[in-house]
This record gives C-alpha cells, structure tokens and sequence, in this order.
C-alpha cells in the first residue's frame, strides 16, 4: 500500500524523519494499521504501480494461438466456442483448452456431425497445424 505522511514521527523502518507530504511504501498490515490510526499517515493507493500485475502481451498470444483438435483436424479454440455455442453447447467465455476438449467428448453423434459441418462451412481449421 501506498501511505502519504501528514503529521511528522520518526520512521524506524526508513531510517529517518518523516514529513507531511513523504510517501511510505509498505505492506505490513499493523504497521499501516498503527500510522493510520494514529493520524500520520493516510492510504492514498492500495497498490503500489510496480506491485501492480500488467498482462504479459506473450500470454494474450499464446492463448490466442491455442487450438483444439476436433475429428483429426485443428481449429482455433476461439472458433470452436463460437461454434460449440452455434450448435447450443454452452461453454465458458474463458474456457481454456481442457475445458473445450472435454466439452468435445461429451457431443453425441449427432451434435459432432452438425459441429463437423459447421467448422467445415467456414473453413476454420488452422492450416499450419493439420494432422494427417
């Protein structure tokens, strides 16, 4: 957390004075719960900026370029749900490869024929990835 100082005490954990207006960086939860409550301090971010998570761009590739194979071909798995979706199977916005496989196992016949003719139709498959 981030901790703006307001009245002047002496920070053992820094070292030195600290003066209103100073900010304090820490996530020791009694040590902000006594700075706040004793009025030096105020919370001013919960989390600091270089605390904070920022997608990795690496992970929103590889996930995009994720596929699933579905009798012998491979399409993306973001095509997949759309059709899976199509056909009436529900499956989760986020779901991961897994979860796509195992929704694939359960089709009965009939459903994995219309899903079959449904990618075919768009001509999803990836061709960089077929496996004969």
């Amino acid at each position: 957390m981030e901790l703006k100082v307001i009245k002047t005490f002496n920070g053992k954990a820094e070292g030195r004075i600290m003066r209103p207006g100073d900010v304090i960086q820490s996530n020791d939860v009694e040590r902000i719960n006594t700075l706040v409550s004793g009025g030096f301090c105020v919370i001013v971010a919960l989390d600091s900026p270089t605390a904070a998570t920022t997608p990795d761009p690496a992970d929103e590739i590889a996930e995009s370029n994720t596929t699933v194979e579905f009798q012998g071909k491979r399409y993306h798995i973001e095509t997949v749900k759309a059709a899976l979706g199509v056909i009436g199977v529900r499956v989760a916005h986020n779901a991961k490869e897994k979860a796509v496989n195992n929704a694939l196992a359960a089709l009965s016949d009939e459903q994995a024929q219309t899903l079959t003719e449904a990618l075919d139709n768009n001509d999803t498959s990836d061709p960089n990835t077929a496996t004969d």
